[in-house]
């Protein structure tokens, strides 16, 4: 039967949950948008064209858009591209660039919605991204869209790439072919999915529209970044791409090409956020008939990703309106683009542009009602003559206006969710305060100094910059809280032999700041992870290796195989079982095929191992009967095969991995000997972390572990040594100091709050085929794999320093008291609830505050998700159910 205090702990816990889940359901609700399909709200409207024949018909016939994922504007526009011929045709006058600005969140489902329909994104767009069964019941198929009004017109689309655009329009395209955008580990199948089609498309005239939706470019730059090795070659590809469709167009004078790029991406590859970087997508309106622009192509590289003439991305929507001579989708937010306005003769580009006008102000008064002064002025625009100029001004404040005003929040949901989070805090913080100023032996400055640390970082929720670079704040308060302790509780200037390890506390947090780059504003060159792998490759594997060994003198020396170094010490023979002998067997299985996997993902990145690696890699891949004298890694069938193999040795360190987890658990149960057990699954689960991590933060788990074998070694001595050792003062302590490690290593790992940071590199790991609940799972794992090391080590240094200090078994340990644990459990929970409470109350405080902020998409809706993931996924099936589940094993 459960507890009394468990049962209000949960009641606590699940309020604070459901009322930050509610805050979010009316924070990020479903756009609200206007049913039904425009039509032209001008009378007698006639596009004519200087191009064709003086009959009304629109300027091109049959369009071909080319999308590229992820094609940052200098990947096609600046000296580094090889998009070459793209650059012939802008130079010759018959391709128009652009510059366009991608709405964050700069994911594809929402650019895509933006690119389609002409209407800024709902940031639940980039929540919904990720779900493989997505249907969208207000999806694209319920709202205008440029799609719908190309059909409209009789014409039909075929469609193959991104299988994105299948799950937005279900039932508008002719012919069809998916490919899944989330399967990164993949850049050549995926295109080639694509590719293959063109010839049987280009030779017949059954489609008016053609869209193809290229992934690999993407898929490059999260694997490798914008500067992979396969980067140039692939942009190479597509250029080919481009070239084949142009030749097509020069026989069939009435097709336009559009190649762009639905966003960019970052420094690292990634894209989500809002950086110059991924915000700046290419596009270029291609066509032989364009021969009066004066343009020259490749441009020097721009520190800020502009090229040529800069627009927001929305505004392909109504330009291909008027290029087609369909009207512009009822919910658009677009300009048709000043470049293209300029081929129609001057005494129609009034009636289009005013076209733009008439669709645009249906939508304000719509939203807004006939008043304001935006209104007035369309009245007062309406009457007479007006330079193209003015109608442009007043159409980009227009624009603006909406774009600000796009979601309706649902302050129901906003205000209950709030009032559930604020009571879950003060009834957490009532009982908090009453049980321990109740245990007379605690040292009250750690309670106060808990709950004014909790107090004063959930106020950095207020300040945007704050968030951006809340990495500093973690390393400030894991220095002062590591001060703090080290003065007050553990004394160690009262003990040199403290003092040793105290320093080396310090020291391996600040080596962790100087890891990575770990802000959103600032980014340099100058940290350990990029020297290492772009200048010092054999120091890289020199540290991968002895990483890897550290792990496994942890799972040799402190828990299951101590009976080893008993052996040595005594010189008797060990009494081994066969449980813990097949356990050894698994657990060097394990390690080895974990490590020669990380060799052969390291080769299929484009890089080669240096040294002895590189003869231990085609030792590997010659086991794996792969042909190691013709090892061409832009060989189709040599790649798809060094996939194969890491994909299985991926398979074998998790199974392996697993079967020494089991082992452990059996060999335990059946010696019934329990202390260590949390130290030995520990371990193995950190070998199953470091499988997990891309290779430049492998090392990183060196200074974990050096971390907490220090902090294990001052724990150690306070339990066995102090006179007065007071579990909660120490249950307090520990989880103070591993939940600020925490949210350092978490930082320190290259992460931040921005959804750009979140790395899929290792998410396939294992993976053929693209699983939504595995693919998810890995990417929180790899993730978050230093939050979670200090989840279990903090269990570790609270029920088993001696053994996490390599000083077997001791009296003291809290394992030797088992009707304890579940108790000492509680404890731990209810310290990180108060600070979850705390935090989450200040989050939505000022998220409520701060909804009308100019950063409110693009700092605190990341934030949001990102503290959920911390509040439902660390602290909830980590912190609480994964702990539960360890101490009951």
């Amino acid at each position: 039967m459960i507890s009394l205090r468990w049962q209000v702990y949960s009641l606590l816990a699940i309020t604070n949950i459901v009322g930050f889940t509610l805050f979010l359901c009316g924070f990020f609700p479903s756009k609200v948008v206007l049913p039904g399909n425009n039509t032209f709200l001008q009378q007698n409207l006639n596009f004519e064209s200087p191009f064709l024949k003086q009959n009304g018909k629109p300027q091109f016939e049959r369009l071909i858009l080319m999308v590229v994922d992820a094609m940052r504007a200098d990947f096609c526009f600046s000296e580094g591209s090889n998009f070459n011929f793209l650059h012939d045709l802008i130079n010759d006058g018959h391709a128009i660039p652009f510059t366009a600005f991608s709405n964050p969140p700069t994911v594809t489902l929402p650019r895509l919605k933006g690119i389609t329909t002409g209407g800024t994104p709902s940031f639940l767009d980039a929540i919904l991204n990720v779900a493989d069964d997505y249907d969208d019941s207000q999806g694209l198929h319920a709202q205008d869209s440029w799609v719908h009004q190309f059909k409209s017109l009789n014409k039909s689309i075929n469609f193959f790439g991104d299988d994105t655009w299948l799950k937005l329009f279900p039932q508008e395209f002719g012919e069809f072919e998916g490919t899944n955008s989330f399967f990164v580990s993949d850049f050549t199948e995926v295109d080639n999915n694509v590719t293959r089609h063109l010839d049987s498309q280009l030779s017949t005239s059954k489609w008016d529209g053609l869209i193809l939706h290229y992934l690999g470019l993407d898929h490059i730059g999260h694997k490798g970044g914008p500067s992979s090795t396969f980067m140039k070659p692939k942009q190479a590809e597509m250029d080919s791409v481009l070239k084949r469709l142009y030749k097509y167009t020069e026989q069939h004078q009435d097709t336009l090409i559009v190649v762009m790029g639905d966003h960019g991406m970052n420094e690292v590859g990634n894209h989500g956020g809002s950086s110059a970087g991924e915000t700046s997508a290419a596009l270029a309106f291609v066509s032989s008939k364009f021969n009066s622009i004066n343009a020259k192509a490749p441009l020097p590289v721009s520190s800020d990703y502009t090229y040529y003439d800069r627009l927001y991305q929305i505004d392909l929507v109504p330009t291909l309106a008027s290029l087609f001579s369909f009207p512009i989708p009822k919910n658009s937010l677009g300009v048709i683009t000043r470049k293209m306005i300029e081929l129609w003769p001057e005494n129609q580009r009034q009636k289009i542009i005013l076209e733009n006008c008439f669709q645009i102000m249906s939508l304000y008064e719509a939203k807004n009602g006939p008043t304001g002064s935006i209104w007035q002025r369309w009245k007062n625009l309406q009457n007479g003559h007006h330079a193209v100029g003015e109608y442009y001004s007043f159409l980009e404040k227009v624009q603006l206006e909406l774009a600000s005003s796009a979601t309706n929040y649902n302050y129901k949901y906003i205000y209950a969710g709030a009032g559930m989070i604020i009571l879950a805090t003060l009834v957490t913080a009532l009982i908090f305060n009453f049980y321990f100023f109740s245990v007379r032996e605690i040292a009250p400055y750690s309670i106060i100094a808990f709950e004014a640390f909790a107090l004063i970082y959930s106020i950095h929720f207020h300040g945007s910059s704050l968030i951006e670079e809340e990495h500093q704040i973690w390393y400030f308060a894991s220095s002062l809280a590591t001060l703090a302790f080290g003065l007050f509780y553990f004394k160690v200037f009262e003990n040199k032999s403290k003092l040793q390890w105290f320093v080396l506390l310090i020291s391996s947090s600040r080596m962790l700041k100087s890891w990575n780059n770990s802000g959103q504003k600032w980014f340099s060159d100058g940290n350990i992870a990029n020297y290492l792998f772009n200048y010092n490759q054999n120091i890289l594997w020199l540290l991968i290796v002895v990483t890897y060994g550290a792990v496994a003198v942890s799972i040799c020396l402190q828990g299951n195989l101590s009976w080893l170094f008993e052996a040595f010490k005594t010189r008797k023979a060990p009494n081994l079982s066969i449980e813990a002998a097949l356990f050894n067997i698994c657990a060097l299985v394990a390690i080895s095929v974990s490590f020669s996997f990380k060799l052969v993902s390291y080769f299929i990145d484009g890089n080669m191992p240096p040294g002895i690696f590189k003869l231990i890699l085609l030792w590997v891949l010659e086991s794996q009967d792969v042909d190691t004298g013709h090892l061409d890694i832009e060989d189709l069938s040599v790649k798809f095969q060094l996939q194969h193999v890491s994909v299985h040795l991926a398979k074998y360190a998790t199974f392996a991995t697993a079967a020494a987890l089991v082992l452990v658990l059996i060999s335990r149960r059946i010696q019934r000997r329990y202390s260590g057990t949390i130290t030995d699954i520990t371990n193995i689960l950190t070998l199953y972390l470091v499988h997990q991590t891309k290779h430049a933060n492998i090392p990183m788990f060196l200074v974990l572990l050096t971390a907490k074998l220090a902090l294990a070694k001052l724990v150690y001595q306070i339990s066995t040594n102090e006179r007065k050792f007071v579990i909660d003062n120490h249950i307090i302590c520990i989880t103070f100091i591993t939940l600020c490690l925490q949210n350092l290593s978490f930082f320190t790992m290259g992460n931040t709050n921005s959804l750009a940071t979140v790395d899929l590199s290792n998410s396939y790991n294992g993976v053929q085929a693209y699983d939504v609940f595995l693919v998810g799972l890995l990417t929180f794992i790899s993730n978050f794999a230093g939050p979670i090391y200090w989840s279990l080590s903090s269990l570790q240094l609270i029920f088993e320093p001696g053994v996490a200090s390599f000083k077997g078994s001791s009296p003291t340990d809290l394992t030797s008291y088992p009707r304890l644990k579940y108790r000492i459990l509680l404890t731990k929970s209810f310290i990180t609830l108060l600070f979850y409470t705390i935090a989450a109350t200040n989050l939505v405080a000022s998220c409520i505050n701060l909804r009308f902020h100019l950063f409110v998409w693009t700092v605190f809706s990341p934030k949001l998700l990102f503290f959920a993931s911390w509040l439902l996924l660390v602290n909830g099936l980590v912190d609480l159910i994964g702990a539960g589940l360890l101490l009951t094993l």
